[in-house]
């Protein structure tokens, strides 16, 4: 609810208090992924890991907070070993983040066309898309799910976030 410093604080006295209990890493991990604290995060997720947690959600926030902090060949190497546990339309765009945009594609157009031609599976492959430089066809997908007077809007925010660094 927007309160990211209570947040944090309450985990990491849960994880004071318990430290060998999974959840709790887990939920550390998570309040620091959305604190934008990337590092701490990819050590809470692995934490909670090595303690069992192996569960889909966990697996695929450590590869994202590899990302964002900047270990993408680490985050490669965990969605390769989880890849037939997360669901293709968070997989797909996990390995464009990652920085394999071809193979996101590849896995997200595989859902589409074996029926999970969800929104969702539509807009991460359109952002994959992007990410990838195939503008045209980014936009054509995202046209499916976007009112054309948002559709500027959101591919010039894709734009900014595509770019290296970024």
């Amino acid at each position: 609810k927007g309160k990211r410093d209570k947040a944090i604080a309450w985990a990491e006295q849960a994880v004071a208090a318990a430290p060998d209990n999974p959840g709790y890493r887990t939920m550390l991990g998570s309040a620091y992924l959305n604190a934008g604290r990337f590092t701490s995060a990819a050590a809470a997720f692995g934490d909670a890991m090595a303690l069992g947690d192996t569960s889909p959600r966990t697996t695929l926030s450590l590869a994202l907070a590899q990302i964002g902090s900047g270990r993408a060949g680490e985050a490669l190497a965990v969605l390769d070993n989880a890849n037939d546990t997360i669901a293709p339309a968070d997989l797909g765009l996990a390995y464009a983040l990652a920085g394999d945009p071809r193979r996101g594609a590849a896995i997200l157009t595989d859902a589409i066309r074996n029926g999970e031609n969800t929104p969702k599976a539509r807009q991460n492959l359109a952002y994959t898309l992007a990410i990838g430089g195939d503008w045209r066809q980014a936009r054509i997908m995202a046209s499916m799910d976007i009112p054309a007077e948002k559709l500027g809007d959101r591919l010039a925010e894709w734009a900014a976030t595509a770019q290296s660094g970024a």
